[in-house]
């Protein structure tokens, strides 16, 4: 069985922006719509992680 982190670093949840529930990618519907209300857009939000950015190369030569 695998455990999900709750917290920190690469934790991954969706918000719907009908009902504004929030939930972890594997409680999503198979359709991968919303369970409560079925919306079929959900929006992935990022909490507790560092923004994406490209290490910058700080040796010049």
């Amino acid at each position: 069985m695998r455990i999900t982190p709750l917290r920190g670093f690469g934790v991954a949840w969706l918000k719907c922006p009908a009902c504004r529930l929030k939930c972890r990618p594997t409680a999503v519907a198979p359709d991968g719509s919303c369970p409560r209300c079925g919306e079929p857009r959900l929006l992935k939000l990022s909490l507790g992680g560092r923004p994406d950015r490209p290490s910058q190369d700080t040796d010049h030569h």
